[in-house]
């Protein structure tokens, strides 16, 4: 693969969808995070020191779960009933 050649597909892509790609450079961020966060607090297990690490790392998840299926879903829903573009 070509590196040079990959970054500006991407350029061409957040050109024509911003949002898109973005949102799956979050995504894909968050699952980084997530798996680090894990790998990092498993080996201490849930202390006092470390509950609310594991706190952040659960509602960390717990929230990049609900976006996609439940306030897409509903602000697709909104849109589509108050006459919004899509």
């Amino acid at each position: 693969m070509n590196l040079g050649a990959e970054l500006a597909e991407l350029r061409e892509q957040f050109r024509e969808h911003p949002r898109v790609v973005v949102r799956g450079l979050g995504e894909l961020t968050t699952v980084a995070v997530l798996l680090l966060g894990t790998f990092a607090l498993l080996p201490q297990g849930v202390t006092d020191g470390t509950r609310p690490f594991w706190i952040a790392l659960v509602a960390l998840g717990a929230a990049f779960v609900l976006l996609p299926t439940l306030v897409d879903p509903l602000r697709h829903e909104y849109r589509t009933l108050t006459g919004g573009e899509e």
